[in-house]
């Protein structure tokens, strides 16, 4: 990877210090796969979270290990220097160890995980996603999706696009659409989606990390409303939407996690919801 980041030296404004809130559910499922972590210093701050695949034993190995190698590795280096760089470094890091997962045979287990993450330092923000787990950005109204879903239907969305599939090809195949095409723990990962120019971030944006249980069950605009509707509690606006995709899921809802970053000073009436 070329180092094109940008070296963010700055210290925490008094005005905007990301605060993070979220909510996890099992949903109607028996195990849970998901794995969140975050943790804010006034160093900066990294949040992730990870959604296992590979049954009971597979996923949730997965997605605690790829967490806890990013975070451990944090711990020892933070502030970053580079964020790119280190998200970078971590993803291929924890693809091999969980790539290398056995059984109590020793036998490779075949799990994995995806991966969205965010790093804040100062006013800019650095992500990483691998897999079809989900960051947005919320800015005066709007909701941004920032990352692509790494599955078969965006590469045949591509390639329809730019004409190398048919679109006959492209009905017949999009019905596997959900298929990962990158995941932590396929081996040898290659796609990685990191913004390597920080993005800065102003006062009152909101970014939402969250599991693909959050947004199959949920429109954007009424996930954009929940929190919306809680701008001064989004300790609150999590649990409401984890308890809404639940809801809204009679046939059976995923593990489901979702994790609100607060970049605002708090201030009553300084926003325009």
């Amino acid at each position: 990877m070329r180092d094109e980041s940008i070296i963010i030296t700055e210290s925490y404004s008094d005005l905007c210090r990301p605060k993070m809130y979220a909510s996890s559910i099992l949903g109607t499922r028996k195990y849970q796969q998901d794995s969140y972590a975050y943790i804010e210093t006034d160093q900066g701050c990294l949040a992730m979270v990870c959604d296992g695949m590979g049954g009971l034993e597979g996923g949730e190995r997965a997605s605690a290990l790829a967490i806890d190698t990013v975070f451990r590795d944090y711990l020892k280096e933070m502030p970053l220097k580079n964020a790119a760089h280190f998200l970078y470094r971590e993803a291929v890091k924890a693809d091999n160890r969980v790539y290398n997962l056995t059984d109590r045979n020793g036998k490779l287990l075949g799990a994995g995980t995806t991966m969205v993450g965010a790093y804040i330092q100062g006013n800019y923000i650095t992500w990483v996603s691998v897999g079809d787990s989900k960051i947005y950005i919320i800015r005066n109204n709007a909701m941004h999706t920032v990352v692509r879903e790494h599955n078969y239907r965006q590469m045949l969305n591509e390639r329809l696009q730019n004409g190398t599939i048919s679109p006959e090809k492209y009905r017949s195949e999009v019905v596997r659409g959900d298929a990962l095409t990158s995941f932590i723990g396929i081996g040898d990962l290659k796609l990685i989606e990191i913004n390597r120019k920080p993005f800065e971030l102003i006062e009152g944006d909101v970014i939402v990390l969250c599991s693909d249980g959050l947004y199959k069950a949920l429109k954007e605009t009424q996930i954009l409303a929940i929190i919306r509707d809680n701008y001064f509690d989004y300790k609150r606006a999590a649990k409401i939407l984890t308890d809404t995709a639940l809801r809204y899921s009679p046939k059976g809802q995923d593990n489901t996690t979702v994790v609100l970053i607060d970049y605002s000073s708090g201030v009553p009436g300084l926003y325009d919801y």
